[in-house]
């Protein structure tokens, strides 16, 4: 799994895994990469969060951490049908 973190400034930073990602896993590279969010603290709260269709991406446990962190500015396969906000 190869993971890249963008904004306005460029690349931040960016994750490679080569083992299996599960939702567990998956929900700490979240944590490592709001903490990046927070520190830079480059109006993070204005920031959209987009992602593929993964299975490990599809859980309720990531859905209520991108809720919690994004709202509505969430961008990903089935997140709308699943949350009722985000971009379908």
């Amino acid at each position: 799994m190869v993971w890249v973190v963008i904004s306005s400034k460029g690349i931040i930073d960016s994750f490679f895994q080569e083992q299996t990602i599960n939702a567990a896993k998956y929900l700490g590279i979240l944590d490592e990469f709001m903490a990046i969010l927070y520190a830079l603290d480059d109006h993070w709260n204005a920031s959209w969060f987009m992602q593929d269709g993964a299975r490990p991406h599809r859980t309720h446990s990531v859905f209520d951490f991108l809720s919690e962190h994004f709202n509505d500015r969430v961008i990903f396969l089935d997140y709308d049908k699943n949350t009722g906000s985000g971009v379908a």
